[in-house]
């Protein structure tokens, strides 16, 4: 037990400084002195080592990042990575406790223990990655949130692409195309969590993800409108941190709309140039990215399962119950077990928010967003240099030293 001024660096670089879990070594280092004091940490931490299941998914866990850490962070898995091996030692681990043992050691700076840090965050993530409960509804949240956009994307009878709900909409907007991100696959969000500060599954605003390409800015501009207009999007479920701008300048655009609107002359708005500079908040695009994107939120609702289940099940116990001559009034034991299973303290609906991602962007843009200095093949390779040494940073460091 730490004394009463015995204040560790986590307190103040973690509480107190909001650095990640993944870039503060000392999480997960120098306060397992004892096996005591690793079960206190698992249990606080909400793994209870007693349960076998827990204990598998723990080792599931500790055998899928060390097989990431290989593919992803070490050659030849990733022909830029990192030239080390992970040691025979964490290979071999049984028992999640003995990599936590490795950092209780005096030489918790060695080698060994860096290693089995980098192996913990790993796990860390995976583990906030496997218990989003959300994760079980995806197929319903993808289809909730898609079949709005799809009832407002029409072909005309010269199968021209538009927004709108007819043809004759005075909302149409044409389009070059439409698309929609295809899911995430496990590797993939396993980096984009890892080179977050965040580093929670929660803070993935792009599972669904919707594209919308536009023949010029002006239509970019007044597809915004249609979603809004529409209320495909809901502009009070808008996570506002997360809209970005990199396409028109909206000051400009707003200053000309009323004498464009009055002249009827929307020629003047194509000349509105784009905002200067990169994304600020998105330290991996280019500063020659240009599109309008935002993250809206969804109020999913999903009929809960278990209802229906409960409602079988007590059916099928009561024809049971008849069947062998304990129909009701019996006060058998089976009727009463089925009297206390009671589907009214049960939710009918599970509900709650759920993000996606829309980005917007004129065909110009769009072509030259797919090559050269902001193609997306570097953006991904950034993205998972960055993870890459924030695991590894503290291995490195010691096989530098």
């Amino acid at each position: 037990m730490k004394g009463p001024w015995d204040i560790s660096d986590t307190v103040f670089d973690v509480l107190i400084g909001g650095e990640s879990v993944v870039d503060a070594r000392q999480v997960f280092d120098g306060e397992f002195r004892s096996p005591e004091s690793i079960d206190l940490f698992l249990e606080a931490y909400g793994f209870d080592l007693n349960d076998p299941i827990e204990t598998a998914e723990l080792q599931g866990h500790l055998a899928e990042a060390i097989r990431f850490i290989r593919q992803k962070f070490l050659r030849p898995g990733n022909p830029t990575g990192y030239e080390a091996e992970i040691p025979k030692k964490i290979i071999d681990v049984r028992d999640v406790r003995e990599l936590f043992s490795f950092l209780g050691r005096e030489d918790r700076r060695s080698e060994l223990g860096a290693w089995a840090c980098s192996v913990l965050k790993v796990m860390h993530v995976l583990s906030h990655m496997d218990r989003d409960v959300r994760n079980y509804y995806f197929g319903d949240i993808q289809t909730q949130i898609l079949d709005r956009f799809y009832r407002a994307i029409q072909r005309d009878a010269q199968g021209n692409l538009y927004l709108g709900r007819s043809d004759t909409d005075p909302f149409r907007v044409d389009l070059v195309a439409f698309e929609v991100k295809p899911k995430k696959t496990r590797e993939s969000l396993l980096v984009k969590l890892l080179q977050k500060a965040e580093s929670v599954a929660e803070e993935v605003f792009d599972r669904i993800g919707i594209r919308l390409i536009t023949k010029n800015k002006v239509d970019a501009v007044r597809a915004v409108h249609f979603l809004e207009a529409n209320r495909i999007v809901v502009a009070a479920n808008i996570k506002p941190s997360r809209s970005r701008n990199t396409l028109v300048d909206q000051h400009a655009f707003r200053d000309l709309l009323p004498s464009a609107q009055e002249k009827q002359d929307w020629g003047v708005l194509l000349s509105v140039p784009s905002p200067s500079g990169k994304d600020a908040e998105n330290r991996f695009s280019s500063e020659h990215y240009r599109s309008i994107q935002f993250t809206g939120r969804q109020l999913i609702k999903v009929r809960n399962p278990i209802v229906d289940q409960v409602r079988e099940v007590k059916s099928l116990a009561r024809r049971v119950a008849a069947t062998e001559g304990e129909g009701p009034g019996t006060n058998s034991f089976l009727e009463s077990a089925i009297d206390r299973l009671d589907a009214k303290q049960v939710p009918r609906m599970v509900r709650f928010f759920f993000p996606f991602e829309v980005q917007i962007v004129d065909e110009v843009s769009h072509l030259e967003n797919e090559k050269g200095r902001s193609a997306h093949a570097e953006y991904k390779s950034a993205q998972l240099q960055v993870a890459m040494h924030r695991v590894l940073r503290g291995v490195i460091r010691v096989r530098q030293a």
